[in-house]
């Protein structure tokens, strides 16, 4: 009888280890699965947020007008006139709004813009080019390329050489521009559209339109590392190199 007690205490306790080995086993995939589910869930919602992030990216970079002479404006204005990424952007940002940074622009071309339009374009009442350039800025920017680009003014390099040599007094207005950049992108866009482009906006806007073109643009520059510093003495070779200001 002891014997067969034992025996029985015994196997109730193996009975017992089986029973809890068997539920730390259903308990630990049980928190493998919730873990497994959680990563799964997390590894989505991280899919989400990024193809949010890049929608927006796209979406931001899709409102910057023509980004395919971005760099060149740059470089141009960079490089060679020492301007900053920041005021850069302020004008950037104000031709987004002028031409969609398109040199062949002719005002009111929007819908059948083309070069083979802007070579047969006889009205010289429509402004012209990335900032549009009207009356005698327009009429300088034409004769100055029948001088020196076979007429061809809707060449990228004929209007910033224009803008930095030939736009009469206001060269030394962007000369002004660029030394006077603080860093304010949306504040840079304001300055030189009403210092430079002196467009009709109400001036209540041109920070709400201008000057979100400038932030959106200089994000992209930002990505495609077009953000260096001024340099006061690169600046200096803004001066107007024509004979007698024209205006």
């Amino acid at each position: 009888m002891q014997i067969f007690k034992s025996s029985f205490v015994k196997i109730v306790l193996v009975m017992s280890s089986i029973l809890l080995i068997g539920v730390t086993i259903a308990q630990t995939q049980t928190i493998k699965s919730n873990q497994a589910d959680q990563s799964v869930s997390k590894l989505t919602h991280n899919s989400v947020e990024e193809k949010k992030n890049q929608n927006s990216n796209q979406n931001n970079d899709d409102n910057i007008g023509n980004k395919s002479y971005i760099r060149q404006i740059y470089v141009y204005l960079h490089d060679e006139y020492g301007m900053s990424g920041t005021s850069i952007a302020g004008i950037l940002g104000n031709w987004i709004q002028e031409s969609g940074i398109d040199p062949i622009a002719v005002a009111g071309d929007w819908a059948y813009r083309s070069l083979e339009n802007t070579k047969s374009s006889t009205d010289t009442n429509k402004d012209i080019g990335f900032a549009q350039w009207s009356f005698k800025r327009r009429q300088n920017l034409i004769t100055f390329a029948n001088q020196k680009y076979h007429g061809y003014w809707w060449e990228p390099n004929c209007q910033l050489e224009f803008m930095t040599q030939q736009d009469g007094s206001f060269v030394a207005i962007l000369k002004n521009y660029a030394l006077n950049d603080r860093g304010d992108i949306v504040q840079n866009a304001v300055n030189f559209n009403d210092d430079w482009e002196v467009s009709p906006d109400e001036k209540n806007k041109i920070g709400l339109t201008r000057g979100k073109n400038a932030q959106l643009v200089y994000q992209y520059m930002q990505k495609n590392n077009m953000t260096g510093l001024a340099d006061t003495i690169k600046i200096q070779k803004l001066v107007y190199l024509g004979n007698g200001l024209p205006y």
